[in-house]
């Protein structure tokens, strides 16, 4: 993204390689849902006995979401206020009994945190932070804490499981993001090309102006005199 820093590239880079390592078949980063904005990474994939959230012994589709948070500006730009959160929740019960076919957006106002779980799309939601960045108690309801040190991503508070129906959803938007992601770097590949091309021939150009004097001394009449 624009104005990125390194540091939020690495810790995006790192919580995608921690959920494909754990088992989500399917993950990507920056993906954009349209009622929540862009998520910096999403998982999904379905996970056999023993493996899954619960221990169970059926498999069970799971979706996650990480939130990387590499300041605590950039933390505390995602919480909201409980004012707000119970205005939201207002405007949800309002949606229930007065317009069920075409709904108020419920999410207005919310930061990012809180409008997860008032619509939610995945299983479990966690942020990842440098270590001490953020302390336990100031989570935001219902997700977890993951840390990142020398030795990689460590799990400091689980996650609690949310409900959803959305699993199709979180599927589509990482297939989508990764379509698009193909798309740019064919642009980007063509576009590297195109340079090179283009510095080829401005070397070769640069060469016959740096040949024509020699040429004209050596062969008279070759190059006629502009008129």
């Amino acid at each position: 993204m624009p104005g990125e820093t390194q540091m939020h590239r690495t810790l995006k880079k790192e919580a995608c390689r921690w959920m494909y390592r754990i088992g989500y078949g399917a993950v990507a980063a920056e993906v954009r849902f349209r009622s929540l904005g862009i998520i910096d990474a999403v998982g999904a994939g379905t996970f056999g006995p023993q493996q899954n959230f619960f221990g169970s012994r059926q498999s069970v589709h799971q979706s996650c979401f990480i939130e990387c948070k590499q300041s605590r500006g950039d933390f505390l730009r995602d919480t909201t206020a409980d004012g707000q959160l119970s205005l939201c929740m207002m405007e949800r019960e309002f949606n229930r009994t007065h317009r069920p076919r075409r709904p108020m957006r419920q999410t207005t106002g919310l930061g990012k945190f809180a409008a997860c779980l008032m619509q939610p799309f995945a299983n479990l939601h966690y942020i990842l932070c440098p270590a001490g960045l953020i302390k336990k108690t100031e989570l935001p309801l219902r997700w977890g804490l993951l840390t990142i040190g020398p030795g990689g991503i460590s799990v400091v508070v689980k996650a609690t499981w949310q409900d959803c129906t959305n699993c199709h959803a979180v599927e589509s938007a990482i297939a989508r993001t990764l379509s698009a992601d193909i798309f740019r770097a064919d642009d980007r590949a063509l576009n590297s090309v195109n340079r090179e091309i283009l510095q080829q021939q401005q070397a070769m150009a640069q060469r016959i102006r740096q040949l024509r004097p020699n040429l004209m001394d050596a062969v008279p009449g070759l190059f006629p005199p502009a008129s």
